[in-house]
């Protein structure tokens, strides 16, 4: 077996062609990888290689060749099967290639391949991706505020972060978590963060850690406001709900002294760290909606400064933001279906500007076949429709959160939404009061910008900071990325592992298709060769309206 990020596992191959003479081959696999790109150019690496197993046609390996997973990159691998000879001799069998997004996002992370030489087709080859690391740690997350703090600046307010320590065995403290700052605000509501069991009190929920609220300064001598101790268990059990924040050096000036401020614990949780490939391996799948900008700011296609602009030779920003991302999304969807709108646009014989505008518009069908589907239908949407405007982002978003609330809320479906412009956003105050609404569904929004302009301003909807506010109403979570279109930094499994964890969902949860018995999912330890159900290490789910509030990022 071959196990891939920290990934995978090769597994069974079938019917190989035999090439020795007097008895069966003795096959072995060679594992390379390269990043996918045009054949010519790639340059293979070997990443491991299996043991041999003698006379056998249907051999499978207890090897198991490590990959590094990464979401956002198409990670393209090799498999050589060979048939060993005396000293370094060894006869070619057959190859095949996989990309690794293709092997994860396959049904129970198992993807058959057909083994090839010189054209012919010479056995099947399956792998199967198993994440594998050091086992599942448990970590404890917060929501918290504070309010009342006290003034530290002469000239404003206070600029509050929490630091939250360990106390080691020595009674020294070990810094486990620092939030970011609240600038001006004496009641401020930070973002929700974890920290892993480990780091926070060794793992003993009856162990107290240190909570210090600070006023932050820019030379770096920060005012301590406050600070109190507490446990896990303590928290868990709403024991300690609300705490003050005492400062000992005003405490021993003034028998007044009362606290300098309250810290209130509004949710602390203890999960097990599941990952995005957890999810995946339990069944969920993405869906895909493009959303692309048809505003005038574009320019118009004949132009050769457009960025609608299609040649036979090159690839405009448009195309290659489509291809890029929905390459990489399309193989966590078994029905490779994409969802392609438009706006900002006149549609033919119509002097409205429309938007969410499906891009097959002679068929008002949004729904595209796979990568070629999706060019096809912007290609034939730019041939009919006028570009307009307003570039307006709130449209598109409401549209695609009823999209999410509708999907079942089992976490056997996840949105995605792509928005790919130009330019810079004319509605953002509506379009932050349509995320904020949406912060609690299955979806997460990647606005791609495409040309030169720095999209700096747009960035204000990616709650990197703080978490997005619009009339006095925070976001949940964070569910928004904004990049440039040469970016391949995607933050989608972080955004759906946050999701599922607000709503109280592991993976063990997701039902999964009723399939045959022999098509269970199995792993091989070592080299016995024997098969035996994966088990999972699980916590109870918390009841999900106990965590709607809940953000992890």
């Amino acid at each position: 077996m071959l196990v891939f990020s920290e990934l995978a596992s090769l597994r069974v191959v079938r019917d190989l062609r035999d090439t020795d003479m007097d008895s069966y081959s003795d096959p072995f696999c060679v594992v390379s990888e390269t990043n996918a790109g045009m054949a010519r150019s790639r340059v293979w690496s070997e990443i491991g290689r299996t043991e041999v197993i003698n006379n056998c046609l249907n051999p499978d390996w207890a090897t198991k060749i490590r990959a590094i997973y990464y979401f956002e990159e198409q990670q393209r691998l090799l498999f050589e099967v060979f048939d060993k000879g005396t000293g370094k001799e060894r006869t070619r069998i057959g190859s095949a290639t996989l990309l690794l997004h293709e092997i994860v996002g396959a049904k129970y992370n198992r993807k058959t391949a057909k083994l090839f030489d010189e054209g012919k087709h010479y056995g099947n080859l399956t792998v199967s991706a198993e994440e594998i690391g050091e086992g599942r740690q448990e970590s404890v997350y917060f929501i918290c505020s504070a309010t009342k703090l006290d003034r530290k600046d002469f000239l404003g307010k206070c600029d509050p972060f929490l630091k939250i320590s360990r106390i080691n065995q020595d009674n020294t403290y070990q810094l486990a978590y620092r939030t970011r700052y609240h600038e001006q605000n004496l009641n401020p509501k930070w973002k929700p963060f974890e920290i892993h069991i480990n780091q926070l009190c060794y793992g003993d929920k009856d162990r107290e850690f240190l909570i210090e609220c600070y006023d932050w300064d820019q030379d770096g001598n920060h005012d301590l406001v406050g600070s109190c101790r507490t446990t896990v268990n303590r928290l868990i059990k709403k024991i300690d709900t609300t705490l003050p924040l005492i400062n000992e050096k005003k405490a021993k000036k003034s028998k007044k002294y009362i606290d300098s401020g309250q810290l209130h614990f509004h949710k602390v949780y203890c999960w097990m760290d599941y990952s995005f490939l957890d999810f995946i391996s339990a069944g969920t799948e993405l869906e895909f909606t493009v959303a692309v900008d048809f505003t005038k700011s574009n320019l118009p296609t004949d132009d050769s400064s457009s960025l609608h602009r299609v040649d036979d030779e090159n690839a405009n920003q448009y195309e290659i933001a489509i291809r890029s991302i929905a390459e990489i999304c399309q193989y966590y969807n078994r029905s490779q279906i994409f969802h392609a709108y438009g706006f900002g646009a006149r549609l033919p014989g119509d002097n409205l500007v429309h938007f969410n505008f499906p891009l097959n518009t002679e068929t008002n069908n949004p729904d595209c076949h796979g990568i070629d589907g999706l060019h096809e239908a912007y290609v034939a949407a730019l041939n009919t429709v006028q570009l307009s405007g307003p570039t307006d982002f709130a449209p598109t978003i409401r549209f695609a959160a009823r999209q999410a609330a509708a999907l079942p809320d089992d976490g056997t479906k996840y949105s995605v939404l792509l928005i790919i412009t130009d330019g810079v956003i004319n509605d953002m105050s509506r379009a932050k009061e349509e995320i904020v609404k949406a912060s609690s569904l299955p979806l997460s929004i990647i606005i791609v910008g495409v040309g030169y302009d720095s999209f700096e301003e747009m960035k204000v909807l990616d709650s990197d900071n703080q978490m997005l506010c619009s009339n006095g109403k925070y976001a949940k979570r964070d569910i928004v990325q904004v990049v440039h279109v040469n970016t391949n930094s995607l933050q989608v499994p972080s955004q759906l592992t946050g999701y599922m964890k607000s709503k109280g969902i592991f993976p063990s949860n997701i039902p999964r298709p009723q399939d045959s018995p022999q098509h269970c999912r199995t792993t091989i330890e070592g080299g016995s060769g024997r098969g035996s159900e994966r088990v999972r290490r699980l916590l109870p789910a918390v009841p999900c309206q106990d965590v709607q509030q809940m953000h992890i990022h």
